[in-house]
C-alpha cells in the first residue's frame, strides 16, 4: 500500500533557517520517489513523528493551520497522482503533475490567434472574468454589450468591402479612415463613431499586452468626441410633473415617482432600484454605487420624503430602463413638459439642427442630470453636489451641467445684487 510522508533534513537540526518540507512516496522495498517542496519550516518547530509543527511551539494559530493544512493537502494530492499513474510514475513526473496542480493557468492551451476576429471572440468569451480597473469588481453587462456592438460593426464593415476578417497588420491608419467613413454613412453620432473607436483601441491593447499584436498604429486612432445639447428639467417643471394627474395610469404614477427621485437624489437608475429600506436612515440614504464603488450618502428632501412614505418606504418595483424611457416621456407628455428645445449634433460627419418639444427628450439619466443642474443653479458648490452624486472628477461633473447663456448671466446677477446692496 502506498504511502506519503512529509520529513525535513535531520542535518538542518538546530538551525534556526527555514528548511524545506520534503515528501516521500513509498510503495514497498521498492519503489520509491521524492519530492521538495517550497514549504518550509524552522527544524526546531518541525514535530518529526506527526509530520507537521510541534503544537505547543510559539507560533500564530492562524499560520500552524495553516502550514499543516498545506502538508496534508501536498500529501493526499501526491497520493492522488500515484493512484492515476501508477509505478509508471518517476520523480521528474511528480514534478510536473505537481506543478500543474498548484499552477494550472501555466498549462491552459491558448487558443490560436492570428486575425482581428480570432481576437474579439476571444476577447468578448473571456471578458466576464476581467475585473473593472477602477472597482476591482467584474466588467459590467453593459460594457460587455459594448464590446458585442463594436464587434457587429466591424463584421459588417469587413462584409462591406468583401473581407471576413483582418489581419493584425492590416490595423492602420487607412484602416481606421475607411471604419469612420463607414460608421458617419450609417448617420452615427459623433459620439457614436468615437465610442467604437475606443472600444476598437482597447480591445487591440489588450491584444497587444497578451502578445498577440504587434501593430502599434491603433495608438494613434483619433477617439471622436462632442459635446451634446442635451435638457434637464427645471424645479418648476419638475412640480408640473408631481402635481400631474395620472390617476388613469398607474404604470405612468409610478415612473413619475421613480424619475421624482432620481431628479431630487441625483443616483442613476441602476443604483436606485437596488436601494432598500435598510439603507434609508435618519433622513438620508447611504449607499455604494455600482458604477464607480463610490459610497454616497444623500439627504431626504422633502419630495423624496414623501414618495416613500407613499410606498411605505418600499420603493415602486423596477421596470427596464428602455420601458421607463418609454413611460417617463408620456408622463411628461400628460404634464405638458413641451417647450420648444433645439439641439445641434454631428451626425454622418454633418452638423445636424433638430427642434422638438421637450418631453420628447425625457430618459431615466434626465433626473440625474436635472439635480445637478437645479443644485449648481441654487449655488451650492460643485465638491458639495459632487459628493452626492458620486462624481469622480469636476471635471465629468461639469458635463452634466446643462445651464444656457442666458441662466448663467441671470445668476451672475443675483449673485451681484447680493453683493452690491
Amino acid at each position: 500500500m502506498a504511502t506519503v510522508t512529509a520529513f525535513i533534513r535531520t542535518s538542518k537540526a538546530g538551525n534556526n533557517k527555514p528548511a524545506n518540507i520534503r515528501f516521500r512516496l513509498r510503495d514497498g522495498r521498492e519503489f520509491q520517489l521524492f519530492h521538495k517542496s517550497t514549504l518550509s519550516v524552522i527544524p526546531e518547530k518541525w514535530d518529526e513523528k506527526l509530520q507537521k509543527i510541534k503544537a505547543k511551539v510559539l507560533i500564530d494559530e492562524r499560520e500552524r493551520k495553516n502550514l499543516n493544512k498545506s502538508i496534508a493537502d501536498r500529501k493526499d494530492l501526491i497520493h492522488t497522482i500515484y493512484l492515476q499513474q501508477g509505478k509508471t510514475l518517476t520523480s521528474e513526473i511528480l514534478e510536473v503533475e505537481i506543478d500543474k496542480a498548484l499552477n494550472p493557468e501555466k498549462y491552459e492551451t491558448q487558443p490560436e490567434i492570428k486575425t482581428l476576429f480570432q481576437w474579439t471572440r476571444h476577447f468578448i468569451e473571456i471578458a466576464p472574468t476581467r475585473k473593472d480597473k477602477n472597482t476591482g469588481r467584474p466588467l459590467v453587462y453593459n460594457m460587455i454589450q459594448q464590446y458585442r456592438a463594436t464587434e457587429k460593426r466591424l463584421k459588417e464593415f469587413a462584409h462591406s468591402i468583401k473581407k471576413t476578417d483582418f489581419d493584425f497588420a492590416e490595423i492602420d491608419g487607412y484602416f481606421n479612415d475607411k471604419f469612420v467613413s463607414y460608421l458617419q454613412a450609417l448617420n452615427y453620432t459623433q459620439n457614436s463613431v468615437g465610442k467604437h473607436v475606443q472600444v476598437l483601441k482597447t480591445i487591440l491593447n489588450a491584444a497587444t499586452l497578451q502578445g498577440y499584436n504587434t501593430n502599434s498604429h491603433y495608438r494613434n486612432f483619433h477617439v471622436f468626441t462632442e459635446e451634446v445639447d442635451t435638457i434637464y428639467l427645471n424645479e418648476k417643471e419638475l412640480q408640473q410633473l408631481k402635481d400631474a394627474d395620472l390617476s388613469k395610469s398607474p404604470c405612468f404614477d409610478r415612473v413619475r415617482d421613480w424619475f421624482l427621485l432620481l431628479a431630487w437624489t441625483g443616483c442613476r437608475f441602476s443604483d436606485l432600484e437596488k436601494v432598500t429600506k435598510s439603507d434609508i436612515k435618519d433622513d438620508f440614504i447611504t449607499f455604494r454605487q455600482q458604477k464607480t464603488n463610490t459610497k454616497v450618502t444623500i439627504p431626504l428632501h422633502p419630495v423624496v420624503t414623501e414618495i416613500l412614505e407613499k410606498y411605505n418606504y418600499d420603493l415602486p418595483a423596477p421596470i427596464t430602463n428602455q420601458k421607463f424611457n418609454e413611460f417617463i416621456k408620456q408622463a411628461c407628455r400628460i404634464a405638458e413638459i413641451n417647450s420648444p428645445e433645439t439641439t445641434t449634433r454631428t451626425e454622418g460627419g454633418k452638423l445636424i439642427t433638430s427642434t422638438f418639444e421637450k418631453w420628447e427628450h425625457v430618459t431615466s439619466h434626465t433626473g440625474r442630470r436635472s439635480f445637478c443642474t437645479n443644485m449648481y443653479k441654487r449655488g451650492l458648490q460643485s465638491l458639495t453636489i459632487m459628493s452626492i452624486s458620486g462624481h469622480k472628477t469636476e471635471k465629468s461633473f461639469l458635463k452634466y451641467i446643462k445651464v444656457k447663456q442666458e441662466e448663467h448671466a441671470e445668476i451672475m446677477k443675483k449673485e451681484w445684487d447680493k453683493m452690491y446692496k
